[in-house]
């Protein structure tokens, strides 16, 4: 529990929940999500931000490129920016490199900190958690986490979203699997779906603020929205759902959107690496539409065994949905950060696949449980050299 001092004077205590979405992408246990963001390896700075937010009005911004991905968006009424997040995405596959992402918890002050640490170098992608950014909506950050999410699209980064939503019948947090029935958000008449589309309905009004600019004060900007995820586990409410219903959720989800009027999102859907047998086959799960398809898949460190990423999976999903990646992945239980990425391409590799990106979770605790630990890239003792062999986050995959 952090106790922050807004900018007007207002005494705001504050709960940062720090969640890290890899559950037991490994070992099938609970996701580590819960961890103090005081625990995090990585040290607060004083320093500001690479940039500041502006008012700039928008007679001043550069009008989007008409982009044409290689493959159609399923959203037929696309945003301008949601087309070029996918052509940069095909762009990658097409010329065989891997984009490199960093996740970050923008519900804490210093959330920039694992980019600043990475500075001169920089990554592809960043990714956010929807539940933390409107957390950090409330808290009166100097640098509003929405503005510089899209300072940093309109400066080339692709940005992609993660949604842990409360368990709508307990209001508890997204691992409270005391109740799941995914068939009750499917009937409006429930009070589960009225608590389900009312917290969607405020995290589209998120997406739609990015698909402004902020009513035009920025450049307007597209996301790849990952919902849902894991599902083909057993840690989250809506995990090990009959795929009828889960599809049918998917859907109305999507259609949801566009009645809305909210069309910056490339859809994407990712499973967990299937590590033991009560992980369920990721092809049984796959929405019947969707832009981008991923495996999350962490490396435990106590394991005896050699570094390397478990990637089951992944190429019967790109076989059928040629845009693939490695939606999250890194260490479990790193106590050091010993763990070299470069093991993220060999592992590719290995099983003769080409994600289009990477995403490295942030720091999030001191892994003992075997889960947390310390994951971003300037924390692991490779990674600023790694990432200084990938050009603007690009890694090359050969």
């Amino acid at each position: 529990m952090e106790v922050l001092v807004a900018l007007l004077g207002l005494l705001l205590v504050v709960g940062t929940m720090v969640i890290d979405d890899d559950p037991s992408a490994t070992d099938g246990g609970p996701d580590a999500t819960s961890t103090p963001s005081g625990t995090s390896s990585s040290t607060p700075s004083t320093t500001s931000p690479t940039s500041t937010p502006s008012d700039s009005p928008s007679a001043t911004l550069t009008p989007t490129p008409d982009c044409e991905p290689d493959l159609a968006l399923v959203d037929p009424d696309a945003t301008p920016e949601a087309r070029c997040l996918a052509q940069t995405l095909d762009e990658w596959r097409r010329t065989g490199v891997m984009g490199v992402g960093q996740q970050l918890n923008v519900s804490t002050s210093d959330y920039l900190a694992p980019l600043r640490r990475l500075e001169p170098q920089r990554v592809a992608l960043v990714g956010f958690d929807l539940e933390e950014l409107a957390k950090a909506d409330t808290f009166g950050f100097e640098h509003p986490p929405v503005e510089k999410l899209l300072e940093l699209a309109a400066d080339g980064v692709v940005l992609t979203a993660s949604w842990h939503t409360a368990n709508p019948a307990t209001g508890k947090d997204s691992f409270d699997v005391s109740w799941r029935d995914l068939d009750a958000l499917l009937d409006p008449e429930t009070p589960q779906a009225e608590a389900f589309w009312s917290d969607y309905d405020a995290k589209l009004d998120l997406l739609r603020r990015l698909q402004t600019g902020e009513d035009g004060r920025f450049q307007p900007a597209a996301v790849l929205f990952r919902p849902l995820h894991e599902a083909n586990g057993d840690w989250f409410w809506w995990s090990a759902p009959d795929p009828a219903t889960y599809r049918a959720l998917w859907a109305e989800m999507q259609d949801h959107a566009a009645e809305a009027g909210v069309h910056n999102i490339v859809w994407g859907w990712s499973a967990n690496a299937r590590t033991h047998d009560e992980i369920i086959d990721p092809m049984t799960l796959v929405p019947e539409l969707v832009d981008l398809v991923g495996l999350d898949s962490y490396d435990p460190v106590t394991d005896d065994g050699p570094p390397g990423l478990d990637l089951t999976g992944l190429a019967e999903l790109a076989a059928a949905h040629p845009r693939a990646a490695i939606a999250e992945t890194g260490p479990h239980g790193s106590k050091d950060g010993a763990w070299d990425p470069r093991v993220i391409a060999e592992s590719a590799l290995a099983a003769g696949l080409r994600p289009t990106y990477a995403l490295l979770w942030f720091d999030d605790g001191n892994g003992k449980d075997g889960f947390t630990g310390r994951k971003q890239i300037a924390s692991l003792r490779g990674g600023r050299a790694w990432l200084a062999t990938c050009p603007d986050g690009l890694c090359p995959l050969s």
